[in-house]
């Protein structure tokens, strides 16, 4: 949720399938990646071969349009930080690319851990990474919010028994999220 990461992987997307001779609708695919990986791969007829090129492609960092942070997303940590806020990262992304965003734009220091698709977990909605943070450092779920750019994210939360903040640019967004921010730094002015 921390990086506007869709324009890329959408556009690695369309690298790999051009490998295989299709022309793929750049916004269409770009949808459809906000929902779910599966999602786009489904509508697509995507091969378990085509979707590990695809992983390949998207692993080249400096593919353009880069990942990179939504805007005020830095300043967001920094004052969840300074309030003393345990922060915590929950990706369906593998450890490698993670971790490579984070340190790139100066953010892993903010997280006291990163839980991502190394972990092995059920992927999201499933709770069981939600579950595993909570459990593992005694948050209170009363007191807890599970934060995404996708629905899946705020269920994720949901399912684990935590509030769900949904961050998204869309107005009047039909959601279950407890709370819904379209400036990231929104979440600053949660309180539970």
């Amino acid at each position: 949720m921390l990086f506007d990461s869709y324009p890329h992987i959408t556009k690695s997307f369309q690298a790999m399938m051009e490998e295989y001779g299709r022309q793929v609708d750049f916004d269409e695919a770009k949808a459809l990646f906000e929902i779910t990986f599966e999602t786009c791969y489904s509508h697509y007829g995507v091969t378990p071969e085509m979707a590990a090129r695809h992983s390949e492609k998207e692993h080249i960092y400096d593919m353009e349009p880069k990942a990179v942070p939504f805007e005020n997303t830095l300043k967001t940590l920094e004052t969840l930080a300074a309030r003393g806020a345990k922060q915590f990262l929950y990706s369906h992304r593998g450890h490698e690319s993670s971790q490579h965003y984070l340190k790139e734009y100066g953010l892993l220091e903010f997280f006291t851990e990163c839980v991502d698709s190394s972990y092995g977990f059920t992927p999201k909605p499933a709770p069981d990474g939600v579950d595993y943070i909570c459990d593992k450092y005694s948050l209170s779920r009363a007191e807890t919010v599970m934060i995404g750019d996708r629905e899946l994210d705020v269920l994720s939360g949901k399912n684990a028994g935590t509030y769900g903040c949904l961050y998204t640019k869309e107005k009047n967004i039909e959601t279950c999220a407890d709370f819904t921010v379209t400036d990231i730094f929104g979440v600053t002015e949660i309180s539970v």
